[in-house]
């Protein structure tokens, strides 16, 4: 017999194995023990992270504040807070516990195991928005801050007073522009505040830019008599400039340097900047529609 043969012959008296397949049920209680191992150390950890008093937040918050909010203020707003778990804690619940006219942001951390640290950014005044018999603190963005009948020192300091005519809007301005986020109080519904928002912002930008001009710090009130014209008033002579925002920039650096010039040549209570290729001096009222001809002495040419 080949030896090919022999191989394929089974010993005589010995039986076939089989192997056995696992049982389906075994394999599971395999695998989920497995897990459980896996599992077991996170959840004692998240157990013990949200019951272990050693996380229990400690009154001695960290608060750093501005000028108007206080410190006790805030301690006060959170006071509620102070023992419970720490991990836990969220966020954004406690910040909108320190929802304030003032309060722009506030910014919370995290020390653990158990003190939290709190920083208040404040909104910055930019300017006085004035309407009727009514007017507000606005940030740079435009947007109501606080009335003035609870801010009177900063409505009677040296922030710039700006004013918009009601027929640029064509509506009514009615209680006030947009208000900034934290601030409560009745809306107006005669008022497209948003795009009053928006007129005050780009307002806010040029009187940031007039007051890099050492004649803009003269500067205390801004009047918007269109979409891009401005009504400046100020301190001494001329008492009042005009200008286009779009080309505040060339033109105020004109003004800057013949303002001696201009005072020699007629000492106008008004200059308008806004022409292309002059400079129109007026002692005359003020106003929008001011052209060339209506000027009393007219032509120093910014070239």
């Amino acid at each position: 017999m080949s030896r090919g043969g022999r191989r394929g012959t089974p010993l005589a008296g010995r039986r076939p194995v089989r192997r056995r397949r696992p049982r389906p049920v075994a394999w599971l209680a395999v695998g989920a023990g497995k897990v459980l191992l896996g599992v077991a150390p996170v959840v004692g950890v998240g157990v013990w992270l949200a019951t272990a008093p050693v996380f229990d937040l400690k009154a001695g918050i960290g608060v750093e504040t501005g000028a108007r909010v206080s410190e006790e203020w805030v301690r006060d707003r959170l006071a509620a807070l102070v023992g419970r778990n720490l991990p836990m804690l969220s966020m954004e619940r406690a910040a909108a516990r320190l929802e304030h006219e003032w309060v722009r942001e506030a910014r919370l951390v995290k020390r653990l195991p158990n003190e939290l640290d709190v920083e208040i950014v404040e909104h910055e005044p930019a300017a006085v928005f004035e309407s009727g018999n009514r007017a507000w603190v606005i940030d740079r963005d435009g947007r109501v801050i606080v009335g003035c009948e609870s801010a009177a020192d900063l409505c009677e300091s040296s922030l710039v007073r700006v004013s918009v005519p009601h027929a640029l809007l064509g509506e009514r301005v009615g209680e006030g522009p947009v208000r900034s986020q934290g601030v409560s109080g009745p809306a107006s519904r005669d008022v497209s505040r948003a795009a009053l928002a928006r007129t005050l912002k780009r307002t806010v930008g040029v009187v940031r830019e007039v007051k890099s001009f050492d004649w803009g710090r003269e500067v205390f009130a801004v009047g918007v008599l269109s979409d891009d014209d401005y009504l400046l008033e100020r301190r001494g002579r001329p008492a009042t400039v005009l200008v286009r925002g779009s080309d505040l920039t060339a033109k105020g650096s004109v003004f800057q340097l013949l303002q001696a010039a201009i005072r020699e040549h007629s000492d106008p209570e008004v200059v308008d900047l806004r022409f292309r290729d002059r400079i129109v001096l007026s002692t005359g009222t003020p106003g929008g529609g001011l052209a060339p001809a209506d000027a009393v002495s007219a032509g120093v040419d910014p070239s």
